[in-house]
């Protein structure tokens, strides 16, 4: 008797449930009549009319992109399988290829940025500026930089045959070059002054390993005794959300590091750990230092933990969530606004630094790290 009271239950729940998901698609349909009219009729105009075959899963791929693109959030996408592969690689920061990271410049040209050190793309000798002409014999002219990266990946021990040409000589240059596992490094270190004995940090993304090897090069300038700390965040875009919590925990004491809060204005408070290092500390930002990077610039600023030195961030204060679809695709999705812990929200705004300094030419003069050893040596003495 129990048990069919039971089904009876989740009989009349399902009953209801379906109801409502009826009576929702039913509204959807009704107050977009004219719209959901336009697809039917593309849809069947294609399939009777159209001179070549269509594919239904790119049609619902393209659907699915499009939903998403109506809600004219630049950082909101629908990620193909291999876009999605692709971020969790660079997330990872682990994968098979060459080395080198790629940009789409003016033109659309594809043009190779700073050769990872150690890489079989550094030691062939590809260089900074290099311009891609072709991949595998494939000319780059309308290819993407997502499908320039896709194309240049592969297994490590399999050869890629490519093609670039060099500005500096104006000549063609062919490199086949066999493909290693690259563990892309976030990290670089250096000192930047003998007297008092001053360390440098560039941090170049924020990965699943960037906290961890944030901590080991601090440990290595401690272990020479370093006076105080240097932390450059320029034209470091973001990343991790995580990764980003996680550096604070090595920088701060028990301290706010950034609030978000979601569509139904629910907040969290994200909290640092008892922080390892306490000596003095400047941090380096510019135009593209973005999303993460402003996550822990924003913390170490308001906290009073660091003096920002450079020019405005580039303001990028929402996180994004991305959700694994059946497809094998994924949804990037804006679901938070992050605010720093004085409460500021930074987006499309960013954070002025304490100190504003322009480089002109960072390549032969580099007058942001030169005011921020200054700073740095005042505040040690």
């Amino acid at each position: 008797m129990k048990d069919n009271k039971i089904f009876k239950s989740l009989k009349t729940f399902f009953s209801i449930l379906g109801l409502l998901v009826f009576l929702s698609v039913t509204f959807v349909i009704a107050t977009n009549a004219s719209g959901w009219s336009s697809l039917l009729s593309v849809m069947g105009l294609i399939k009777a009319e159209s001179l070549y075959a269509p594919h239904s899963s790119k049609m619902l791929e393209g659907a699915t992109a499009g939903i998403v693109a109506s809600l004219d959030d630049p950082y909101s996408k629908y990620l193909s399988k291999n876009q999605w592969q692709e971020l969790k690689l660079q997330l990872n920061a682990e994968f098979g290829g060459i080395g080198v990271y790629v940009v789409q410049i003016e033109g659309g040209k594809l043009a190779i940025v700073s050769p990872i050190k150690g890489t079989p793309a550094a030691r062939v000798g590809l260089k900074n500026g290099d311009i891609i002409s072709r991949i595998n014999g494939e000319s780059t002219v309308g290819m993407t930089q997502d499908d320039a990266v896709h194309l240049m990946r592969g297994d490590p021990g399999t050869q890629l045959e490519l093609s670039v040409f060099r500005p500096d000589d104006g000549q063609e240059h062919d490199f086949k070059i066999v493909r290693e596992i690259i563990n892309v490094p976030s990290v670089e270190e250096k000192i930047v002054s003998e007297s008092p004995l001053l360390g440098y940090i560039k941090l170049n993304q924020f990965h699943a390993r960037s906290a961890q090897e944030i901590a080991k090069s601090l440990n290595s300038l401690q272990d020479k005794n370093i006076k105080g700390l240097i932390l450059d965040l320029r034209d470091n875009g973001g990343g991790d959300f995580d990764a980003a919590l996680a550096i604070s925990n090595i920088f701060l004491d028990n301290q706010e590091v950034v609030s978000v809060k979601d569509a139904k204005g629910k907040e969290t408070v994200h909290n640092s750990m008892a922080g390892s290092y306490n000596a003095p500390l400047i941090v380096l930002v510019n135009k593209n230092s973005a999303s993460a990077s402003e996550i822990l610039a924003g913390a170490l600023q308001d906290n009073g933990r660091a003096v920002l030195v450079g020019e405005k961030t580039f303001g990028k204060g929402l996180v994004q969530t991305v959700y694994p679809l059946r497809d094998g695709g994924a949804l990037k999705l804006t679901t938070q606004k992050y605010f720093t812990p004085n409460g500021t929200d930074i987006n499309e705004i960013g954070i002025n630094p304490d100190h504003v300094v322009t480089n002109i030419d960072k390549a032969t003069k580099d007058l942001q790290l030169e005011r921020a050893i200054e700073l740095l040596k005042q505040k040690i003495k």
